[in-house]
């Protein structure tokens, strides 16, 4: 009940994001509104504010706003035979005033997370708290042919800058990435100097090759992953992959991923008693990974509103790119020879898939809820801006070409299209219930 609630909830409260950007820009251009509805079907309950008619109505996966002259004749209205005002038609005005409207509803959609990330930092977040510690390397991956750094290393400056916690490094990349690197260190007692040269090919920043302390404990495994299919349980620990002791976290990755393997003999350790597991990965993998995120000492940490916008503005430019990049990439796996159904399978969540993560994220408290309401909002704002009939993009489309050839597009041709793109919609919703389902 509770993923129902939330479901419901966070969906009309996207819906009317969406639909407020429409209805905004409708009212700008001094186009009449008629209709504006979250949800379709019968009306649970309406009222009128000026000339617009605001309803809820009782299925919550969509909405509308009904502008004067979409889609009908506009000659006379049926309610009142009054002849209509043609300057306020849709189908009257400038195709730049229509693009504005079009792109108004997931515009909204992708403005969302610059304001709810904010608030997600605001309200404090958990944090490793190896963060504000002094860096000391847990794990060394090395990656050059040279060693330079033993666990137990301490890190205390980096080309005369000092060190003092984990954040620090990331934030001097840039600075130094492209030239020698000389790094103060404390091993055994003893203050050392390392030197590292970069070549002129390739730029490295060698401090990339050092991880905290991490030890290999479960703490959550995601739903539907490997982990979850083959019964790997929180606080599990793991001690041996393929004959391969684990004594780090970071070394997880790396054997899934360095190796031409696609099965793997786990050895866990859970309470007093070693439990092996064996998991299989499917040879179109492309990153082998087993859905599990390790047990983390982490506090709350508070951040100023400068902070706040900072990093809220840095997380949605990163998420909208992510999600842009998986949504283009599973598009292009449906016309891909190299593709699997089984990979694309995984890669769609369904309504049923979206109310039970969004039950999960209503339980974990306001943070979750805000962090779900983003990805959701920004998904719905790249999707429909896909030049796909029927939806926001596939409008935007026609109207661009008829911006470009200066004429109208042959009415039998849009509706042909619009036909064609509902189908594929339908197609894809059903695929993503079928598939919710067999998840269960």
């Amino acid at each position: 009940m509770t993923s129902l609630i939330s479901f419901i909830l966070i969906i009309s409260f996207l819906i009317f994001i969406h639909e407020l950007g429409h209805l905004l820009a409708a009212k700008w251009a001094n186009v009449k509104v008629e209709n504006f509805s979250i949800g379709f079907g019968p009306k649970l309950f309406s009222f009128y504010i000026g000339e617009t008619e605001y309803a809820l109505s009782l299925l919550p996966l969509g909405g509308y706003v009904k502008m004067q002259g979409e889609d009908v004749s506009e000659l006379k209205t049926p309610q009142n035979n009054e002849a209509l005002d043609p300057s306020r038609s849709y189908k009257n005005i400038p195709n730049i005033k229509k693009l504005i409207i079009l792109f108004a509803g997931p515009f909204m959609n992708l403005v969302l997370p610059f304001i709810l990330f904010p608030f997600i930092y605001m309200n404090g977040i958990e944090l490793p708290k190896f963060l504000d510690q002094q860096p000391v390397v847990g794990y060394y991956e090395q990656s050059t042919e040279k060693a330079f750094f033993q666990n137990g290393d301490k890190i205390l400056e980096i080309n005369k800058y000092q060190i003092k916690n984990w954040r620090d490094i990331p934030k001097l990349k840039e600075k130094f990435k492209n030239i020698k690197q000389n790094i103060l260190i404390s091993r055994q007692n003893n203050i050392l100097e390392i030197t590292f040269y970069n070549n002129l090919k390739d730029k490295k920043y060698i401090l990339d090759d050092i991880y905290p302390e991490q030890l290999p404990i479960v703490n959550q495994i995601l739903p539907n992953s490997i982990a979850s299919n083959v019964g790997i349980e929180k606080s599990d620990r793991i001690l041996n992959m393929n004959g391969k002791n684990i004594n780090s976290w970071y070394q997880i990755s790396k054997i899934l991923n360095e190796e031409n393997l696609f099965k793997y003999e786990i050895q866990l350790q859970r309470n007093d008693q070693v439990i092996t597991k064996n998991i299989r990965f499917e040879k179109e993998s492309v990153k082998k990974v087993l859905g599990i995120t390790p047990l983390v000492n982490s506090e709350v940490s508070n951040f100023s509103i400068i902070e706040s916008f900072n990093l809220g503005w840095k997380d949605s430019v990163r998420s909208i790119n992510l999600i842009y990049n998986g949504i283009i990439g599973l598009f292009s796996d449906f016309f891909s020879t190299d593709s699997s159904l089984s990979k694309i399978k995984n890669s769609i969540a369904g309504p049923i898939s979206i109310a039970k993560y969004s039950g999960v994220a209503a339980e974990k408290g306001l943070n979750s809820i805000l962090q779900f309401l983003i990805i959701i909002s920004i998904n719905l704002g790249i999707i429909n801006l896909l030049p796909i009939p029927l939806l926001d993009g596939g409008h935007i489309f026609f109207t661009s070409i008829e911006m470009i050839t200066r004429r109208k597009i042959n009415p039998k041709i849009q509706n042909f299209a619009n036909r064609t793109g509902f189908a594929l919609l339908i197609t894809l919703m059903l695929f993503a219930v079928y598939n919710d389902i067999v998840n269960l």
